[in-house]
């Protein structure tokens, strides 16, 4: 009988779970693919001077509780630490790209880690507030915030990270050479050229003179008045500001506008006001701010509402070089265009042409290119206008409309003691049949808030429900959002100076639901500030005007 001996040899890779030297002494390894890396977020921000020190849990296939092996830390592809800890300080404003690398000891493999690091100006992102001292100065503080990514699971227990604004200090007394009066603050946003470091500033209007400060630092950056061609207009008090791509407006108390035609696209300063009055001195009582600085979401007009009711679109869609961003401005920057109906002359030109009701807010929701205005009807019903201008054809002194409509609200009780109102659409996903879409229109009258999901299909009345009721009466409502959550922060000013925030989201039930995230005294914290005329939601740029925003 012959015995046949068979020999298997199996051979196996370094990701394999067997380690053959010598075809008779097996050892296991790790796997590379059944590693992980806890105990550090995906990003973190840093103001200037803020420090964060990262001890990474490593866990190996095999050696879980106690891994064989060494650390290597990269930032920007240079190697800054061989430790198993490693402390990032921030200095210069960027994002840095830190890598840690668990090296396995036995094979050499190496299990990485990104980490993304974000230092921010202090001042760059959060709510800022205009207020007055018993002098009648102006005053200037600010609810600083955080952009902090958060990592959950998601509900099919994968790891996930999302966005979060985390308030984190409240600083009073800021800004240079403010001066007496305050009437409003407007930021205003240069073109998002994704090099410069600083995309935007602040324009505090006073009675004494507006003053633009750096959106950064809110150091002094430039007074309007100083930019103006030859003399400037006796008693010139600006009440707004509007920023296009290639152009700046004034709207000044009496209703005479002043424009500026932009030299540089990144250069909030490179333009001149011409010191005679737009349009033969034409009256103007609002001015609607379409640029948000976004490379990709404006429309070509600034609009605005004359004396009489009628809105007007000023042309804005000069050439540039695209490697100086030099502008080019053309004999078409800064013309009036008369809104037409369309061809079929379908639309309801009232609204747009010696409009007698009472126009309350006017907004363009920057991602989808059309316009919103609150209005009270001359039968005193309120409606909710969404509108849309065409193409301009090249030398015509006018647009036409592409989308104009109306709806009513079902609850007209809900405009007792209105005080203000905000918008807000985001979308998320490709398919139009599933993605999820938000349509949010919030009003405050009184001290009560209420909310509308917005609807367009159909010509039924709007629906809204309550869902807040402050201690006092609310003076101004704003919004912001950042990317990835499923709700909005809502900023509530009240008229003796109480400032709180409510994260506001839709429930399974599509109720309005909140939880409050933050809530002072801005009186209180700031003893100097007697009276809070204004507040915005800083932005920082105008790419962080994210999705359908409308201020």
């Amino acid at each position: 009988m012959k015995y046949i001996l068979f020999i298997f040899v199996s051979v196996f890779i370094a990701v394999s779970c067997i380690d053959d030297k010598t075809n008779l002494d097996y050892k296991e390894i790790n796997e590379y693919q059944n590693w992980k890396i806890e105990g550090v977020d995906a990003s973190y921000s840093l103001f200037p001077g803020e420090s964060v020190t990262l001890t990474p849990k490593v866990r190996l296939s095999i050696d879980s509780l106690n891994p064989d092996v060494s650390y290597s830390w990269l930032l920007d592809g240079k190697e800054v630490s061989t430790h198993a800890s490693y402390t990032f300080t921030a200095d210069v404003y960027g994002e840095y790209e830190l890598i840690f690398n668990a090296i396995d000891n036995k094979t050499g493999v190496a299990f990485p880690e990104a980490i993304i690091m974000n230092v921010t100006p202090l001042y760059k992102l959060g709510w800022l507030f205009l207020g007055r001292t018993a002098s009648g100065a102006s005053r200037l503080d600010m609810l600083i915030t955080k952009k902090q990514t958060i990592h959950y699971l998601n509900e099919y227990g994968y790891d996930r990270w999302r966005d979060s604004l985390l308030h984190v200090q409240f600083a009073t007394g800021l800004g240079e050479q403010l001066g007496m009066g305050p009437i409003k603050l407007v930021e205003e946003f240069s073109y998002n050229d994704y090099v410069s470091t600083e995309n935007s500033e602040v324009m505090v209007l006073q009675e004494s003179g507006p003053v633009e400060l750096s959106g950064n630092a809110l150091t002094y950056a430039g007074r309007p008045f100083d930019e103006f061609m030859g003399t400037l207009p006796e008693n010139l008090v600006i009440q707004d500001a509007a920023l296009s791509k290639t152009s700046k407006w004034l709207l000044a108390e009496d209703g005479l506008l002043y424009y500026a035609v932009a030299n540089v696209l990144t250069d909030l300063h490179s333009g001149r006001y011409n010191d005679d009055p737009a349009f033969n001195g034409m009256k103007f009582t609002s001015l609607i701010q379409t640029s948000k600085a976004d490379n990709d979401y404006h429309i070509d007009v600034v609009p605005a509402i004359d004396a009489e009711g009628t809105m007007w679109a000023f042309y804005d869609d000069a050439g540039k070089d695209n490697s100086t961003f030099i502008i080019n401005p053309q004999n078409e920057v800064g013309r009036k265009l008369e809104i037409r109906n369309n061809t079929a002359g379908e639309f309801d030109m009232s609204l747009f042409q010696k409009f007698k009701g009472k126009r309350i807010k006017d907004c363009f929701v920057s991602d989808y290119d059309y316009l919103l205005s609150l209005l009270k009807l001359e039968n005193g019903t309120y409606v909710w206008h969404r509108y849309a201008f065409g193409d301009h054809k090249d030398a015509a002194d006018f647009i036409g409309l592409e989308e104009s409509q109306v709806r009513e609200f079902a609850d007209q009780s809900m405009f007792t003691n209105f005080k203000d109102a905000v918008y807000f659409h985001y979308n998320y996903g490709y398919d139009p049949n599933t993605y999820d879409d938000y349509e949010w229109l919030f009003i405050a009258a009184g001290n009560q808030l209420y909310g509308c999901g917005m609807e367009w299909e159909g010509t039924g009345q709007q629906s809204s429900e309550h869902f807040y009721t402050a201690p006092v009466e609310i003076q101004s409502i704003k919004i912001r959002y950042i990317s990835e959550l499923d709700y909005i922060l809502l900023g509530v000013l009240m008229v003796d100076g109480t400032f709180e925030v409510l994260e506001v989201r839709r429930s399974e039930e599509e109720r309005f639901v909140y939880k409050s995230v933050y809530k002072e005294n801005l009186k209180t914290l700031d003893p100097e500030m007697v009276e809070v005329v204004d507040f915005i939601p800083k932005w920082g740029s105008g790419a962080n005007l994210f999705q359908g925003t409308c201020l």
